[in-house]
């Protein structure tokens, strides 16, 4: 008699916003993942009764065609990134599942990528959370890994826009790693809170790991597993007014959490005294990011009402 399917232990949670077509695509790669066994949540943000219908359609093929459980949640407003994934993390701790794996919905993903990830959360109980080398789809490195610099922003991609490290090196750790993919460990995500709502979409990964660093964590990049992301998908590109006001207002709120001096003169500098070099890339985009820093310094909490209102700039 053959022995039952071992229960998933994992929880990929897959958050869409009107991209249905980036969706399905990604879960269509997860159900390629041998194993581990997986519990697929796809979390939908709002996006309305189309959006939804056609994703009931390619998840209803994927149960029942597919070998691991996948589930369709349609939260009833855009809750941001922050917002979805929480939903997300409550069900995977309400389930018993011992791993959480955020996802963006614009990934392509091998069916090799998992287990190693797995691995080392599970050999390794001082890792908080782990990554992959994240790749542009012209092959070069959108992120191996972040950290805290001197520079715009303040935090810097490891790796971005060069040749990928090869796959002998590390791993490493690192500051904090972007949650276009991601796993930890439910029980610590629990522990922490979640993510912060506060900042509704971008920085939020940077605060997650800040805290999660903070309990004695380290957070670890992986260069033998690689990945591929078109960034920027949900704010409308990676230089999108919406992207440029959330990531201008978000990283005042965490320059106020976790900011060192060198960080607030960083901010300061490249910031606040370089913004006339953002009239560079455009002026829609500078305007969007000077609107941002005066919100984050007036403590704004980013929220849906704000990508309505730059997507529509």
């Amino acid at each position: 008699m053959a022995e039952p399917a071992a229960a998933p232990q994992i929880a990929a949670l897959l958050l869409n916003w009107r991209r249905a077509d980036l969706t399905l695509r990604c879960l269509h790669d997860l159900l390629a993942v041998a194993a581990p066994a997986l519990r697929v949540v796809v979390l939908d943000n709002g996006s309305g009764a189309e959006e939804v219908a056609a994703l009931q359609r390619g998840v209803a093929a994927a149960a029942a065609h597919g070998p691991h459980a996948v589930e369709l949640v349609a939260l009833p407003a855009n809750l941001g990134f922050t917002g979805g994934m929480n939903e997300g993390i409550r069900r995977a701790h309400a389930a018993g599942q011992t791993y959480a794996l955020v996802l963006n919905n614009d990934l392509r993903l091998p069916p090799d990528f998992l287990a190693p990830l797995v691995a080392t959360l599970a050999n390794d109980p001082q890792v908080a959370a782990v990554g992959p080398t994240v790749l542009h789809p012209d092959g070069t490195v959108w992120a191996q890994g972040g950290e805290r610099r001197f520079a715009p922003n303040g935090i810097v991609l490891r790796g971005h826009g060069k040749a990928p490290a090869p796959t002998t090196a590390g791993p490493a750790a690192v500051d904090f790693l972007p949650c276009a993919c991601a796993l930890f460990r439910t029980a610590d995500l629990v522990a922490i809170g979640g993510f912060d709502d506060a900042y509704f979409m971008y920085w939020e990964d940077v605060d997650l790991c800040e805290r999660l660093r903070a309990r004695g964590g380290r957070i670890v990049w992986l260069p033998w597993v690689r990945i591929e992301h078109a960034a920027g998908q949900s704010a409308g590109g990676e230089r999108s007014p919406a992207r440029k006001f959330l990531m201008a207002c978000n990283a005042v709120r965490s320059l106020r959490a976790h900011g060192s001096p060198c960080a607030w003169l960083a901010w300061f500098v490249c910031d606040v005294l370089g913004w006339p070099l953002a009239l560079l890339q455009g002026p829609r985009g500078a305007w969007a990011k000077l609107c941002g820093t005066l919100a984050g310094l007036r403590g704004h909490r980013a929220g849906a009402t704000d990508v309505a209102r730059w997507h529509a700039t």
